[in-house]
């Protein structure tokens, strides 16, 4: 993506970026955020597998940031990423730029760093597979959705994690 090189000290958009700013082993926090909600991944320290892990609903912005920074010290987290939504050609539009906005306030807070991925149809992709595949009912649904996208984003980066490595 070609929307800067780098916003803060360690926020980027670049997944080369990235690897030269993360320990080689250690979790990522993955953050699918929401208008109400923070859909919350994790993978382990070899960055093998991910797993969902929570949903935080949104209330002040630091009540949240508590929330993550206890997550990030119980999980032993040394990075995020954060699903960024971009329009179907690829370009920012007025959810991202928010989602970007958030992000740095995040950045402010907890000193890690972050890579903001394109997250295009994440919920819609876990959407269908829950009904598809778990013939999960609306409710079932409800619960997970969030963290299960953060998940699948979470997914594809450490598959890119590997093939870079």
């Amino acid at each position: 993506m070609s929307y800067g090189k780098k916003l803060y000290k360690q926020i980027v958009y670049n997944i080369t970026d990235y690897i030269n700013l993360i320990p080689s082993k250690g979790s990522i926090l993955c953050l699918d955020i929401g208008e109400k909600t923070i859909g919350l991944a994790k993978c382990d320290l070899n960055r093998t597998i991910s797993q969902n892990l929570s949903t935080i609903f949104r209330t002040k912005f630091s009540k949240d940031i508590k929330i993550l920074d206890n997550l990030i010290i119980k999980n032993e987290i040394t990075s995020l990423v954060v699903g960024l939504p971009l329009d179907i050609n690829g370009n920012l539009n007025r959810k991202s730029q928010s989602i970007i906005r958030i992000t740095k306030e995040i950045n402010s807070s907890i000193k890690l760093p972050i890579l903001l991925w394109d997250e295009r149809n994440s919920t819609k992709a876990m959407e269908k597979f829950l009904i598809k595949e778990l013939n999960l009912s609306r409710n079932k649904r409800k619960e997970i959705i969030d963290s299960s996208a953060a998940n699948w984003i979470l997914e594809g980066v450490i598959k890119l994690l590997k093939n870079k490595n």
